[in-house]
Parts: C-alpha cells; structure tokens; sequence
C-alpha cells in the first residue's frame, strides 16, 4: 500500500461532505463552519524507528510531536488555540519518563499558545506511538490554500533545504525546528501568497501538491535552492548532490508558497531567509528541477512517501 493511494481515496469522497466543511482533506489543515466561527482542525503522529531513532532524547520527542502540528497551522497562516494528545506508550517505559514526555508535550504547546487541553494514553508491547490533533483559528487571516495557484506565479521557500536528520554539534533540524507560524501571518498581511504549504516530505513532493491541486507544472532552478550547511555536510558524506538533498530530505518544516508574478520579496523576514527558487506554469501536473547545465529532471516523486 502507498500513502498517497490512500489519500487519493479519501479525497475521492470530499463531494460527499456536508456544507459546514468549509476545508476538506487534501489541505494542511481541515476546516468546519459553526455559526460566524471557522474551527481549523490537523492530526498527525510519531511513530518511534520511523520518525525518531529509539535513543532520541524523550523530550525532544514531546516537542517534535507538538511542532510537527504546529507547522501545519503555519501553512494555513492560522492562529493555533489549544491540542488534545494520544500515546501508545511501551509497557517497559519508566514512570519518571512518561512524565518527561508529557511535560514536554504541555511545554511547547503553551509556548505556542495552545494548551494541551485532553488526550488519551494506553500501553502495549510494541514502539511508542503518538498523536496529537491542534485546532486553530484563522485570526483575521483567510487561511491559505494549496489549490491557489496561478501561471505565472513565483514560486518561493523560506529558511535553507535538506539534512534535517545530520547532526550538527548537536542540532539536528527535525527535532529542533521553528514552526514558521507568526512569518507566515506575516507574509500573508505583506503579501498576496496564492498558495502555501509547509514543506515536511520534501521540497520535491510538496510542492507537487500545490501543483496537482492548482492543475499547474512548477519549474525550480537548481542553482537558486537555499541548501542547508547540513544538506552539504549530508552530499559529501554520500556523494548525491546536494540539491537533491534540498529537494527530497524531507522534514524541513519550511513554507513554499506561490505568489504573482513581479512581486517584490524582501530577502528576509524576522531573519529568516526568504528565496525565488522558481515559476508556476501551464501544463501538466507536476515539478521539474532545472540545473545549472540545462538538464531537466522530473522531481514530483522527490521526498518521502509511506508505503510497504
């Protein structure tokens, strides 16, 4: 079974929702409608040995089980308010680290304004497992989506690509990222972004769902990708290029979004690096990567993907 079979079934269905979905699945986010309200709504999970190493530090992994959501607000330029978690908890863990865990957990989300305000815990005799669903608000901010889109749009990434599982000195990007949410508010009240997502499987397959989801082909420049000391650390350990390493390490947690032609970008924003790394054009669904020597490679299947 492959991931993205399954979530094409599921979208399958989107017709079927009743009006007060607002949001249907295929975004980062989903959204109801209640009254004059809009509630944003994501899930998502760690699964130790598949996204943290056994002897990863258990408070790290709190955090990352938080942030991982919270980039997801990021890419709605929402306004995060409050998490419900769940664990499936090893039955040979020690009391003193579940509480660790949960310390952690209740930590970082009230760092980011949104308490964690219930979940669940069981134990069985197999990997920790865990779960956390964030609600969000739009905050004066129409949320952002992926099928926006337009030909002719600029496409553009925040921060620097690839290597997020090298350990620098100590600091190991998946782990210790920044959820980019006030930039994204921010770029979206300087800005008219057409289109967002946060960049978690890969610069590659990401921006494939602006592009399926749009009916547009994005066309990045090689030489224009703002490619991580890490990334370069990662190509010269395998001997892979180091932009394939931006295009498909995954686990970024960066925003690539589109916006019109001719718009003028500030290099930065809160010190984070802002880059033009492509255009969106007409054609058939999909990314391409252009190098410097002028070959163009198909880059859609570039980054992450579950599947046995």
């Amino acid at each position: 079974m492959r991931e993205f079979e399954l979530l094409r079934h599921v979208y399958d269905a989107n017709a079927r929702l009743p009006g007060s979905v607002v949001i249907p699945p295929g975004d980062d986010m989903g959204a109801v409608r209640f009254g004059n309200n809009t509630l944003l709504v994501t899930v998502d999970q760690l699964v130790e040995g598949v996204h943290f190493a056994p002897d990863t530090p258990i408070e790290k992994i709190g955090r990352k089980v938080v942030t991982r959501n919270l980039s997801d607000v990021a890419a709605m330029a929402a306004l995060p308010v409050a998490a419900v978690a769940a664990g499936c908890l090893p039955r040979s863990m020690a009391e003193a680290t579940a509480n660790q865990l949960f310390d952690s957990m209740r930590a970082t989300s009230l760092a980011f304004g949104c308490p964690l305000i219930g979940g669940d815990v069981s134990m069985h005799d197999g990997p920790m497992v865990l779960s956390v669903a964030l609600f969000a608000e739009p905050g004066g901010v129409t949320p952002i989506l992926r099928s926006g889109a337009k030909a002719g749009d600029l496409v553009c990434v925040t921060g620097e690509l690839g290597g997020a599982m090298e350990d620098l000195a100590g600091c190991v990007h998946h782990l210790d990222f920044e959820p980019r949410i006030d930039l994204a508010r921010k770029l979206a009240k300087m800005e008219t972004l057409h289109s967002l997502i946060d960049l978690s499987d890969g610069l590659g397959r990401d921006l494939g769902h602006i592009a399926e989801m749009s009916g547009l082909h994005a066309v990045i420049e090689a030489s224009k990708l703002p490619i991580s000391t890490a990334a370069k650390h990662a190509a010269a350990r395998d001997g892979q290029a180091a932009w394939r390493h931006a295009l498909a390490d995954g686990e970024d947690y960066e925003l690539c979004f589109t916006v019109p032609a001719g718009t003028l970008l500030p290099t930065g924003v809160e010190g984070v690096r802002i880059t033009t790394i492509g255009v969106m054009q007409p054609g058939p669904p999909g990314v391409t990567v252009q190098l410097p020597n002028g070959q163009k490679i198909a880059a859609t299947e570039l980054g992450w993907e579950h599947h046995t």
